[in-house]
């Protein structure tokens, strides 16, 4: 029997789930343009080495932040998006659960600090690791509130949270780092602004969302299977710098090493830019997909999980064939010269870029199965990138000089593990759900991005102008032959044109 709460329609369903992906993905286009600029800016007001050392601890935390963040927030989208009716005793579970989870992990993470400054090679950053310790114990909470917005499909209040915490970031982060330079604490500085945001932030969501009362009892262990999945997705995210900066700091300790960090970290800021792209479709597609799932609708399922991942991989691997059309000229322009990275990040970025894109439609594929009600799957799926890139890179990554050498080899081993990670989750989706990307339209996305790049670099000069040309061209000539090639069908643009005369009239 089917669950009357849940629409049938599969045109409803389409610009409901259009409709959230314009919400969340303005907002999450603002916060990745914003994060972006905040990183870009950051480079320019403290030295390259406080940046290696920031860069550092930041990834360093954001995988436990990062973990809390969005395993809490699916974990109680899912079971809001189930019944609407039990909203406020999921949200309920979800503060109880982080008044223990959050407190511990955060008190972890500064206990295990030196632990964590020894592992990486940097023992004079122990007192850094310490101090952001307080961003993943106020994120916890928030991101209950969020998840309960999510999950009753409030896309729109969601994305207002998002805008306003990344303009509030941006702002405190920097200013933070400009205050503390003149004291000669300029990391100290920009991580008191982070905290400061995230704490104004809670308070916001809070007082907006405020605490539900409708619903029986929830037992908060169940939110937690989706919070192990996320863990090991926010690894893969953020390991690879980490090694890196171990390697390079047995090769080069010190400051040599946080420069390489630096310079990592710099082609890591542009390679992640699919990933941040795409991560709109997981907070879209999970509460659809576990609400459909819930009501059995196995057809629905099939045409989320299709349509997702197609659209998925033309967003992602555009993103990347503009990143890797002309990598040096991206970087100049972006970054001084005294970091250092227009030679040793050119050859890393396009590298890098491709795992990322394995990596964001992996993080797609998890979220779909995690949302199926198998965590668990997830997470072994993930751990066999983890596996894999980290085998590599103890393989490789040591017995290269602390130069664009080390920064190649490190970007290589990280998109071996998440090509491998992504090829077993889509072998499981088919045999799961019968559900793969299109294979036409996977050939038509393969040849598009490669006559692209190869235009691309067809264009002559080195100058940043010529670079610029070359990104232009690269991101017209792959829209085109998609175009041209009949991926976008009158479906597709029938679909697209109603769910914005929708938006229009709201």
């Amino acid at each position: 029997m089917s669950n009357p709460e849940v629409p049938t329609s599969s045109p409803d369903r389409a610009v409901e789930a259009g409709r959230g992906a314009l919400f969340i993905g303005f907002a999450k286009a603002f916060f990745m343009v914003a994060g972006f600029l905040q990183r870009i800016l950051l480079t320019r007001v403290i030295s390259p080495a406080d940046y290696g050392a920031f860069s550092v601890v930041n990834n360093a935390v954001s995988t436990v932040n990062n973990t809390m963040v969005q395993g809490t927030i699916q974990s109680v989208s899912k079971y809001t998006a189930e019944d609407d009716a039990r909203a406020g005793a999921v949200q309920r579970a979800g503060l109880k659960l982080q008044a223990v989870l959050a407190t511990l992990v955060a008190g972890g993470f500064a206990l295990a600090a030196p632990l964590v400054a020894r592992f990486v090679k940097a023992p004079e950053h122990v007192s850094l690791f310490r101090l952001v310790a307080l961003i993943p114990l106020i994120y916890a909470f928030y991101s209950v509130f969020v998840g309960t917005a999510n999950g009753l499909r409030k896309f729109r209040l969601q994305a207002s949270f998002d805008v306003g915490f990344s303009s509030m970031k941006t702002v405190l982060l920097l200013a933070g780092a400009v205050v503390g330079r003149t004291l000669g604490h300029s990391v100290v500085g920009a991580f008191l602004g982070f905290i400061a945001a995230a704490a104004i932030i809670l308070v916001v969501a809070g007082r907006t969302i405020g605490k539900r009362s409708e619903g029986k009892r929830f037992p908060p262990f169940r939110l937690f299977g989706v919070v192990v999945y996320t863990l090991f997705i926010n690894l893969a995210l953020n390991y690879d710098l980490l090694l890196l900066r171990r390697f390079a700091g047995t090769a080069a300790p010190g400051a040599p090493a946080d420069d390489l960090a630096a310079a990592y970290e710099a082609v890591r800021n542009l390679a992640l830019l699919p990933y941040q792209a795409l991560l709109v479709v997981t907070f879209v597609i999970f509460p659809l997909v576990s609400r459909a799932t819930f009501a059995e609708d196995r057809e629905a399922t099939r045409a989320y999980v299709r349509q997702t991942l197609r659209y998925a991989l033309i967003l992602g691997v555009g993103i990347a064939v503009v990143l890797a059309a002309r990598p040096q000229a991206l970087l100049a322009i972006l970054y001084s010269k005294r970091y250092d990275v227009y030679g040793m990040g050119a050859q890393a970025l396009p590298i890098l870029a491709g795992g990322i894109v394995a990596l964001a439609l992996l993080s797609i594929a998890g979220s779909i199965v995690a949302a199926s009600g198998r965590a668990y799957v997830a997470t072994l799926l993930v751990a066999l990138t983890l596996a894999v890139g980290s085998a590599a890179a103890f393989a490789v990554v040591p017995r290269c000089a602390p130069n664009a050498a080390m920064l190649s080899a490190a970007a290589g081993a990280t998109a071996l593990g998440m090509v491998s990670g992504l090829a077993v989750a889509l072998a499981y989706l088919w045999r799961r759900f019968s559900a793969l990307p299109p294979l036409l339209s996977v050939v038509r996305v393969g040849a598009a991005a490669a006559i692209a790049i190869m235009l691309a670099r067809l264009i002559p000069g080195q100058g940043k102008v010529a670079g610029l040309a070359g990104c232009a061209a690269s991101a017209a000539a792959f829209g085109a032959v998609l175009l041209l090639a009949g991926e976008f069908s009158a479906t597709d643009r029938e679909k697209f044109a109603k769910i914005l005369k929708l938006k229009a009239r709201r």
